[in-house]
């Protein structure tokens, strides 16, 4: 399998994106890296980390998508941009599988404009997968930061998608479906969130309501759906919260000093250590761009050489999957009770 890597993609681009592709090139002889960016560039960070295996290669790309730019017109006008002609490298069918570090936003622009919606899809969302106490041990929440200003279809057609996959990625025949919202009240929410759950309330989805955002991680239920905006931030928040627990631990344990408290944290180190790797977005790579004609996986702009061979991981795990036929089927069936699509621009975050 050929996978693409945007080299310019993420905050330490090349040299992060060039390790990251290396350290999946090793351990996974079978499948074969195209690292898309300025070839010298490129090719000076591969002869860096000690040359490049026989499965890792260079496509040349001139140009870079900038975090400042906006995401469609960048898109259109830079189109020997490493992200651009990644997304031609998979709509050409000369890889699998694209992942990016870079502009989700422009990520967005580019599976949509390169690669096109899937039929019955108005816009597709970054679909990520949050640790959860029960149950599967897994949340869906989408969209976590591609649309700031959705429709309440868009929500429902998420609901559709992020359900099918689901199905597919953690075998659950009926995975619950919720709508973020304030409360657990058919009252609470606003007019986006009150139209979403009545469209699917008439859906044949499991949907059970409203959720609030604990349920994210109670095991509650395994698919939420909200705008990309408040999707973001509780994404961002979620990574703070993590980190902050674990540096308020270890802040206490170091300023009380005493021989029980560190017999205590030497204890508790494999504890400590399995839920950093739970909450650790390095562990489990990038989210999938969802509601497009191929595979896209988004990665953290701040992802770590690991973080991206764990992308190039699930980027790999989708595209063997063969999920896009079951995400076609799904959103069909669902054309029954999805209101008729009214075509519009989408709305990156770029977050």
């Amino acid at each position: 399998m050929r996978l693409v890597l945007d080299a310019m993609g993420g905050d330490h681009a090349p040299e992060t994106p060039v390790r990251g592709a290396l350290l999946f090139a090793r351990e996974r002889a079978e499948h074969e890296v195209v690292l898309v960016g300025p070839a010298d560039r490129v090719r000076d960070c591969l002869a860096r980390a000690g040359g490049a295996p026989l499965n890792v290669r260079v496509h040349p790309a001139s140009q870079v998508v900038e975090m400042g730019d906006q995401a469609f017109s960048a898109i259109r006008r830079k189109r020997d941009s490493s992200l651009r002609v990644g997304f031609e490298l998979v709509r050409r069918g000369e890889a699998e599988a694209f992942v990016s570090a870079g502009h989700s936003g422009a990520v967005m622009a580019g599976g949509l404009l390169v690669l096109g919606r899937l039929p019955g899809v108005d816009r597709p969302a970054i679909a990520t997968l949050l640790p959860a106490l029960k149950g599967s041990g897994r949340c869906l929440l989408l969209d976590s930061g591609a649309n700031v200003e959705c429709r309440p279809e868009h929500l429902a057609q998420w609901a559709v998608l992020g359900s099918a996959y689901v199905r597919a990625r953690l075998g659950l025949a009926r995975p619950r479906v919720a709508v973020l919202s304030n409360g657990e009240e058919s009252s609470k929410g606003t007019a986006l969130t009150r139209a979403a759950a009545a469209l699917l309330r008439g859906s044949d989805l499991n949907f059970v309501g409203y959720a609030e955002g604990r349920a994210l991680f109670s095991g509650d239920v395994e698919v939420v759906v909200t705008d990309g905006f408040t999707g973001n931030v509780v994404l961002k928040t979620s990574e703070g919260v993590a980190a902050g627990v674990t540096g308020v631990l270890r802040s206490a344990i170091e300023a009380r000093g005493g021989l029980a408290e560190k017999l205590g944290a030497l204890l508790l180190r494999p504890t400590f250590a399995g839920l950093r790797k739970m909450v650790d977005y390095a562990e489990h790579g990038g989210a999938p761009l969802l509601g497009i004609q191929g595979v896209a996986i988004v990665a953290h702009g701040r992802s770590s050489p690991r973080a991206l061979q764990q992308a190039l991981e699930a980027a790999a795990r989708s595209a063997e999957a063969g999920g896009h036929a079951e995400l076609t089927r799904c959103i069909a069936q669902a054309a029954a009770w999805l209101p008729v699509r009214h075509r519009g621009k989408s709305a990156p975050s770029g977050g």
